[in-house]
């Protein structure tokens, strides 16, 4: 009987394929967010700074820029930690697909 699909090394590979990419792809959005996140929180320091005066202080007040800040900074790290189990379950992932194709290696090898 003929083998309809492609040997199971050729999946365990596509599968590890699959997992690096989706363990970059969550890398590259948490460094993108934790980018983001020390942007706002440079953003919010700046408020405490003299730079703009007092007008400008009590401007931000009544405008609710800190405020909007503040939400956005927790915000960012609600995604950052989400992200990050994201990224650890991608890990994991891998692992278990580099281990797969160890097993098909040592399987293989045995005479």
């Amino acid at each position: 009987m003929a083998q309809k699909g492609p040997p199971l090394q050729k999946l365990v590979a596509l599968k590890r394929q699959r997992a690096e990419q989706d363990m970059l792809s969550a890398q590259q959005e948490l460094t993108a967010l934790k980018t983001e996140l020390k942007r706002l929180e440079t953003d919010l320091a700046a408020l405490n700074g003299e730079a703009g005066g007092i007008e400008s202080h009590i401007l931000s007040y009544e405008h609710g820029y800190a405020q909007r800040q503040t939400f956005a900074i927790q915000a960012c790290r609600a995604k950052i930690a989400e992200k990050e189990t994201d990224f650890t379950a991608a890990r994991d992932a891998l692992k278990r697909a580099f281990d797969s194709e160890e097993r098909l290696r040592r399987e293989a090898s045995r005479p």
